[in-house]
């Protein structure tokens, strides 16, 4: 019994790209895990420690009124990759292959991967920013290489699926 439709790019899928779906469905949640696990542990003194989350971080951005590095950190730390990888699913799994939908869907899929890394970036200036600052130490977590890995995962999977996307326009103008 087939779950997917065969016209899908997921019921075109052979061999090792039918893990495309588990792989975006993994991102997703590497993702959810990324942004509430701790990134790193800033420690001031001695007796000062904060573990930080970029949840948590996105919080004390809107409490502290700081309105363009919440705005900022919410579009490209949380936004970008939700919908990019929600949008992914959503192509693999629905959109009719043969269809005229599926360019117009890979051209918004393009759209949002060109700020896929800008994600990590941020990630990475915020850890920076906490080292530069002379009365810190900071130590790394999970939170930052879960976050990493779903966004490497993501553009991985995503490669996969615009492969799919052009064997399919390719098969159907054959």
């Amino acid at each position: 019994m087939r779950l997917t439709h065969p016209e899908t790019l997921a019921g075109r899928a052979r061999g090792l790209d039918r893990l495309v779906g588990p792989a975006l469905a993994g991102a997703l949640g590497l993702l959810i895990a990324g942004w509430t696990w701790p990134m790193m542990t800033v420690s001031r003194f001695v007796w000062l420690e904060d573990e930080v989350s970029l949840l948590n971080a996105t919080r004390a951005l809107y409490g502290q009124g700081d309105w363009l590095l919440f705005g900022v950190l919410a579009v490209f730390a949380f936004a970008f990759p939700l919908v990019k990888l929600v949008a992914a699913l959503w192509i693999f799994l629905i959109v009719d292959a043969r269809g005229h939908a599926l360019p117009r869907a890979l051209d918004a899929l393009d759209l949002l991967g060109r700020w896929s890394m800008l994600d990590v970036f941020v990630a990475a200036l915020l850890v920076v920013a906490v080292q530069a600052s002379l009365v810190s130490d900071v130590t790394l977590h999970a939170g930052l290489y879960l976050f990493t890995s779903a966004v490497v995962l993501s553009i991985t999977a995503t490669q996969r699926l615009r492969a799919l996307a052009r064997q399919a326009r390719d098969s159907a103008t054959a």
